[in-house]
């Protein structure tokens, strides 16, 4: 439990209660599910390779 140091992340998702609860009440994988199909994957993809690219 709690940060992971030395990691570099590409895409995060809030799922504390306070992210979530109002639109989607207890049913917190609605949500998950809901930010899945909104994400531009383009975007988390682009940085995985600029952070490949870095350490290689």
């Amino acid at each position: 439990q709690g940060a992971l140091w030395g990691s570099h992340p590409i895409l995060a998702l809030d799922v504390w209660e306070h992210s979530y609860y109002y639109d989607y009440g207890p049913d917190r994988g609605s949500f998950v599910d809901a930010f899945f199909q909104v994400v531009d994957w383009e975007e988390p993809a682009s940085r995985y390779a600029d952070l490949v690219e870095t350490f290689e």
